[in-house]
Parts: C-alpha cells; structure tokens; sequence
C-alpha cells in the first residue's frame, strides 16, 4: 500500500508524464517549431502556474539529459573541429555578450527597486544554482531572483527557435531522420550506461551538467572509434526532449502568482534585450569567423545550459562548437560574479 508521500510523489510523476506528452502532441500536431520541447515547455509552465502540482525524479531527469548528451554527440564529426581555430574570436564575442547583458540587467532592475546585488544576480545570464546559493549567502531577495531567472530559461527556450527561423534558412520541424542509419539498441542501452557513470564521476567535479556532457563524452569516443555509430533512436530524443521541457516548466509550480506579475514584465524586458545584445554578436562573429549564422545564435543564446545545447542538436548546430561556449559562459560566470558582487559597496 502507497503512503502518503509515496501516493504524493506517484501522483505528481504521472501529471508531469501527461503534461508534457500532451504538449508533445499538440506542438506536434500545430506543426510548432521544436515541437518535442516547445510543447512540453509551454503547456507545463501554463499548467503550474494554474496551480497543478508535478514533478520529475532526479533519475529521470539526468537519464533526460544523458540521452540528449548521447544525441548531440551522435552527429559530432572530425569536421566538427575544422575551425576550431576561429573559437577564440568566438568565445572573445560571447564573453562581451556576458559582460553587456549583466551590467545592463543591473542597470535596468534598480529601476524596479531592487538593491544592486538583488539586480546583479537576478540579470546573470545563466547558471541559475550557482546564482540562488550566492543569494542565499548574501541575503538577497533569493525568490524574486528564482522568478526573473525562471522568466528567462522559459523566454529564451520559446525565443531561440524563432530567431533562428527569422535570421536563417535553418527549417526546424520534427527533425527527426527516420530513414537515417540508427545505433542498435543494445549498443545504445551500453552507451546509456557508461554514459551515466561518466556523468556521476563529473558531477563529483562540480563541472555543470555532468550527464549531459557525459553523454557526449562517451558517444563521441565510441563512435571517433568506430565502436558504435549510427543516430540516436528517434523516441528516445523525443522522450528526452519532454523530460527537459517538464523540467524548465516545473520551475513554475508553487510560484508566487503576485509575484510573478510583478516579475514578469522585468524578467522578459531583461530576456528580449539579452536576446538582441547576444543576436547582434552571433551575428557580427558569424561574419568576422565565417562560422554558421545558426552556431553562433544557439553558442550565444544566454539560456540554460542544457537546454541550449540540446536546442543547437534540433536546429543541426555544430555540437563541439555549441558546448563548448555554453559550458566556457558557465564557468566565467563563476567568477564573473562573485567578482562584481565583491565590487558592488
């Protein structure tokens, strides 16, 4: 018999399994872009902010993001490196990117009368645990900086699509190609295996998203070394890319509704600038670099870090190119911080 917590936990896990399936298939059906991510993103955060309680195991979610690490690295190729010698120029730009959209969002949040830390934290454009933990430190007003931060992961999942239909021939449907050569199932159930413990041995790193980069990790070897080859098994990307659209909704249940009013005008105000600053640079390397118009959108998209890497896998980005800039945002957003945080008086 069920207890109570264990009747709770069941309950949840299956509102979010029919959530995001039924945003799956009507996104699908809509013929929306991304529509195995779009669709469970959109109707989960309209389903928790109308009050619906759900929520996905940690298992499920790393085997998610596993599966989607496997994914981008089935389509990484030697020719993924050929202009690896432009990523300076590259990460140079979207570090510039980082640095205008954070001091802007400081700027523009003490207009909402928010303390400047409040507002430096709440306009980091990315690693949102990291961000939480300083303010929980420091004291700063921690649940309007999870809502503006919330505001941006889900505007810039629903935006990155769009811009990149707008500014590039780039089609994104299903993408899904069924006719395509896929790894065997047996040979894909192994590599989930090595995959998750390579991302257990990563998260004890502190590195960001252990599982996704640890899916990549492993696929890339076993298929540079011919061990394994062939695309990822369309339901399991499919089933991947709902478990991430319920989990950037999930961030929605239990949300403070005034809150969120109060926040969201700020919060996508912030997002759609940081989108514009970060356009015009992908756009301006895209030039300088000769690097895809459409790499350097998803590298530069200030979103969150799994979910933009597994945006560039949908629109066919360069997957070596892509992680490497998000996981480099990260990581100089670790001390990016803390540095203007220790400099604020």
């Amino acid at each position: 018999m069920l207890t109570s917590g264990n009747k709770k936990f069941t309950i949840e896990l299956i509102m979010s399994i029919l959530l995001g399936s039924l945003g799956a298939l009507l996104a699908w059906y809509l013929n929306l872009p991304a529509p195995f991510l779009l669709g469970p993103t959109i109707v989960c955060s309209i389903g928790a902010i109308l009050g619906l309680k759900f929520s996905i195991p940690i298992f499920l979610r790393n085997l998610g993001f596993t599966i989607i690490g496997i994914t981008i690295g089935t389509n990484i190729t030697p020719n993924s490196l050929a202009q690896i010698s432009t990523w300076p120029i590259s990460l140079f730009m979207m570090v510039c990117t980082i640095v205008l959209i954070t001091l802007f969002g400081m700027l523009f949040l003490s207009h909402y009368k928010l303390d400047k830390k409040t507002s430096l934290l709440a306009s980091s454009p990315g690693h949102l645990s990291f961000v939480l933990s300083i303010s929980n430190d420091i004291k700063t007003d921690t649940p309007k900086i999870a809502v503006i931060q919330s505001i941006r992961v889900l505007s810039l999942t629903l935006l990155t699509p769009i811009l990149v239909i707008i500014t590039s021939d780039t089609e994104i449907s299903n993408n899904f190609q069924i006719n395509e050569k896929t790894i065997s199932l047996v040979q894909l159930i192994l590599v989930i295996i090595f995959s998750l413990l390579i991302g257990l041995a990563i998260m004890n790193t502190k590195v960001p998203a252990p599982f996704l980069i640890g899916g990549m990790i492993c696929t890339s070897v076993s298929h540079g070394s011919g061990i394994t080859e062939g695309l990822m098994i369309p339901i399991f990307s499919i089933f991947a890319f709902i478990i991430l659209g319920i989990v950037i909704g999930a961030r929605f249940v239990s949300i403070d509704i005034k809150l969120l009013k109060t926040s969201f005008f700020s919060g996508f105000t912030l997002t759609l600038v940081g989108a514009m600053f970060s356009l015009f640079f992908a756009f301006l390397t895209s030039k300088i670099t000769d690097i895809e118009l459409v790499d350097t959108i998803i590298a530069f998209a200030p979103g969150g870090l799994e979910t933009m890497i597994a945006m560039g896998s949908i629109v066919n980005a360069d997957p070596t190119y892509v992680a490497t800039h998000h996981v480099i945002r990260i990581i100089f957003l670790t001390f990016f911080v803390p540095f203007l945080i220790f400099r604020i008086k």
